[in-house]
């Protein structure tokens, strides 16, 4: 098998100046919904299914989670924080009902309860220049009832407001600043950079076999806290090894959006090495942006390989 090559093409940091170095984006109806549960075993249940020490949460902070099976397969990721004694949940749209059935399936005893909230419409306003780690923050809106979550990973910075008036907010400056007005976020641009931050959309970009570890949540998953369901294959593979594969941003040239699995091979050999996800097309930057799946030999950022019709794709981050 040839040596992987390299070319110069834009890596994960000039990505993020590309779509955000220019301003901000805003959206009035974000994809996100919340699950609330109240009652005095409220923090234990959850602490036992999450791979996330969410007993550690003091109010005002927002963690990264995922939940998992018994293999460690990666089943919903999430964000949580609490408000006095209860413990909430953001995932996205998509994954909630997934959440809330497993949430209930394990639900037997337990002096809990386990609620959906609907504040209305979710706001979200979206920046670069964000904390390459990971930073959450949570404060509950003057403006509105429900919460307001302050996010930072990997560069991109994420400001979500449930029911309250965010967008208005940032345009004429939150908290009095002058402020340029966000631009409208289209779809292809909410997906680019929510790939750009990592934060995966599960049975889109993972399938059944995704470990969380797999799909780069390192940040997700204690590797303190007590047992949760999954943890011994997550504290396996940090004690002992590392996954075999890892989710990889790509850069690849125009063309069509890619809604299934996409086989990506080495150029001079054309043999099989890894998998195209996910990939959406950015017709202004004449390009496309993905995550897929690639073995340690190929995840160096600039590795150049592609698709099986000769498509180019390019690592640009992992």
């Amino acid at each position: 098998m040839g040596r992987p090559c390299f070319c110069v093409n834009m890596n994960h940091d000039q990505l993020c100046t590309t779509l955000l170095g220019n301003g901000s984006y805003a959206r009035e109806e974000a994809p996100y919904k919340l699950l609330e549960l109240t009652g005095p075993e409220a923090g234990d249940f959850l602490q036992r299914l999450s791979s996330q020490d969410v007993l550690s949460l003091t109010e005002g902070v927002v963690l990264p989670a995922a939940f998992l099976n018994a293999k460690g397969k990666l089943l919903v990721t999430a964000m949580v924080f609490r408000r006095g004694e209860s413990f909430w949940i953001e995932t996205q749209a998509e994954q909630s009902a997934r959440l809330q059935e497993l949430l209930e399936r394990y639900h037997f005893m337990e002096k809990l309860a386990i609620h959906s909230r609907d504040f209305g419409a979710v706001q979200e306003h979206i920046a670069g220049a964000g904390s390459n780690t990971f930073v959450g923050e949570c404060h509950w809106s003057e403006q509105a009832d429900g919460p307001v979550l302050h996010i930072e990973r990997r560069g991109v910075t994420f400001t979500r407001c449930h029911g309250g008036a965010l967008v208005e907010r940032v345009a004429d400056g939150v908290g009095g600043e002058a402020s340029v007005a966000p631009q409208p976020m289209t779809a292809e641009i909410a997906e680019a950079v929510r790939m750009l931050a990592g934060l995966v959309r599960v049975g889109v970009e993972t399938e059944a076999s995704t470990l969380a570890l797999e799909a780069g949540l390192d940040d997700h998953c204690s590797t303190t806290k007590g047992c949760y369901t999954g943890q011994e294959i997550v504290a396996r593979i940090h004690t002992y090894g590392h996954v075999n594969r890892k989710l990889c941003l790509l850069w690849l040239a125009g063309g069509d959006a890619i809604a299934e699995p996409v086989t990506v091979v080495e150029p001079e050999d054309e043999i099989p090495v890894g998998r195209v996800m996910h990939a959406i097309s950015l017709t202004e930057q004449g390009m496309r942006l993905g995550l897929g799946y690639l073995p340690k030999d190929f995840q160096e950022v600039g590795t150049v390989l592609q698709l099986e019709d000769g498509g180019a794709v390019t690592v640009a981050g992992f």
